[in-house]
């Protein structure tokens, strides 16, 4: 894999930018980066197809947290923020169902209405609302998607309304403290970058990346026809604050003592090493106060409708 290292490394000023940079060429440049997301066992941002399969991979384990609770067997199930649809589909093989996948982006919308229309619907739904009527699914659920809602709350009443009486909300996504919280694996190669530098410090030593001639540009961010890299993403900082809404452990338990949920269940799934080896280690990290908002790799929880 092309290494990061800068070139013109006096063209990030400032102590903490230049800091990130510092950091980020350690586990890029040197023997440091196989601790780091970056590797060359990694392969799921070199395309599309490789992203979407490493993705719909840990359909298994979805399946294990969700089955203890309820089957899709039957049912009509909507997954919000479903992107293109692939992991609907994927668990269309496994059980049969009435298939829903709701989300605001009209471009992924596009690829999945072409790809998986047959047999999946497709909505947009809208920072605040889920455009289906009330008490018509049975399941919902929601995987890496709640950091990413402009306004988790007024979504998750919309999941009420839309529910069933006694229907299921299963709910599962990535804290913003944890070792994933800023969502800039691809370019910032280790964990908790933003429990070290604030998200701009972070997203200007991204630009300053980008632009660099020997950076390997993610698979998202080449044009599907051309392969060219588009404009640097980095750059727009409106899209990143309504990309990511920095969400914590203790802002989200706020929230659901805000929803009109039962909650059935919750599981702080700590950080296990399997991208970053020495995670294995730090596990344990997530079930203790305090600790748990750094060290939790994914949260996820079980809500039920009230009868």
């Amino acid at each position: 894999m092309v290494s990061q290292a800068l070139t013109h490394p006096s063209e990030i000023r400032g102590i903490s930018r230049k800091a990130c940079l510092a950091m980020t060429n350690l586990f890029t440049s040197t023997p440091l980066k196989k601790f780091g997301f970056k590797t060359e066992t990694i392969t799921r941002f070199d395309s599309m197809e490789n992203y979407i399969s490493d993705r719909v991979e840990q359909i298994d384990d979805y399946q294990a947290l969700f089955k203890q609770f309820c089957s899709f067997e039957g049912k009509t199930v909507l997954e919000i923020g479903c992107n293109k649809g692939y992991m609907l589909d994927s668990f269309l093989q496994h059980e049969n169902f009435t298939a829903i996948g709701g989300d605001i982006s009209t471009e992924a919308l596009a690829y999945g209405k072409n790809k998986f229309g047959d047999k999946i619907r497709f909505i947009r739904t809208t920072p605040d609302t889920i455009p289906l009527p009330d008490e018509s699914v049975d399941v919902i659920y929601t995987i890496d998607t709640v950091e990413h809602l402009s306004d988790p709350k007024a979504i998750f009443m919309e999941a009420d309304r839309v529910l069933r009486p006694g229907g299921w909300f299963l709910v599962h996504f990535h804290p913003w403290f944890g070792p994933y919280g800023t969502h800039l694996e691809d370019i910032i190669p280790y964990p908790w970058a933003n429990a070290i530098f604030s998200m701009d410090t972070l997203l200007d030593v991204a630009a300053h990346l980008y632009d660099q001639p020997d950076y390997r540009v993610p698979c998202y961010f080449q044009d599907e026809e051309t392969g060219e890299k588009r404009p640097n993403p980095y750059l727009d900082r409106e899209m990143w604050s309504e990309y990511l809404n920095h969400i914590t452990l203790r802002q989200f338990r706020s929230m659901l003592k805000e929803v009109p949920f039962e909650l059935v269940h919750k599981e702080q799934i700590g950080f296990g090493g399997k991208v970053f080896r020495l995670g294995r280690y730090m596990s344990a990290f997530s079930q203790v106060p305090v600790l748990d908002e750094f060290f939790t790799k994914a949260y996820f929880c079980v809500l039920r409708k009230k009868d």
